[in-house]
Parts: C-alpha cells; structure tokens; sequence
C-alpha cells in the first residue's frame, strides 16, 4: 500500500533562496544542513535572540536580519517559518503578498489561531 506513495521529487529547476525565521535547535540541526545537502542557498535569518541569530549566521556564512521587517523585505524568496505557532500570523502580515511560505511547525495552537493564519 504505502510503496506506491512517491518518495522523492525532482530538484527545482530555478530555485529560490531561503529566508528563514526562527534560529532553535531544528533550524541548527535540522533546517540549515537540510538545505546545504540540498543545495539551496539560505538568504539569511532572523530571530528575536539577536546574539543566537548572530552566532548561527556566522557559523553558516549567511546573514543574521536585524528585525523582522528586514528579512520580510527581499523578494522572489521562500519563508521558513520555524517560529512558535503563536508568532505565525504576525509574521505573515509583513510578508509580500503571493510570497512562498514554508510553515514548518501547526498552524496554529488552536482552531482560532489557524483561522487566523488561513485568513492572512
């Protein structure tokens, strides 16, 4: 049954880069190696913790953003939201409208919150 799921999907032909929100231990661990392997360009990062965005940045040769506004500021890019649901609807109402958005966490932390999210 499950064998006939697809399990891999052709690399894009033109892809963006990545800019990403959030600086925890899945983006450390996970997120930023995934996209190396990958071979997609991370753009930069933001998050809150100015001195862990920082840290992370330079460890992987990319930009740290100084606030959210300047990272929602570049264009023609993907979003990774690896925040906390709670800040999901904040950041999706400074993106560009139509931009690519990668939610890596639930929707939200209850219907009304998802709702929200869905709305944006």
């Amino acid at each position: 049954m499950f064998e006939d799921l697809q399990q891999q999907w052709p690399r894009a032909a033109n892809p963006k880069p990545v800019v990403i929100f959030g600086a925890g231990s899945i983006v450390t661990d996970a997120h930023l190696p995934a996209y190396a392997n990958a071979g997609y360009q991370v753009a930069g990062l933001y998050d809150p913790d100015q001195e862990k965005a920082r840290a992370l940045a330079q460890a992987h040769g990319i930009r740290s953003f100084s606030s959210p506004e300047e990272a929602a500021g570049l264009t023609d890019v993907v979003f990774d939201l690896a925040t906390p649901p709670d800040a999901h609807a904040g950041i999706l109402s400074i993106l560009p409208p139509g931009s690519a958005v990668l939610i890596q966490k639930p929707m939200g932390s209850a219907l009304a919150g998802a709702s929200t999210i869905l709305k944006i």
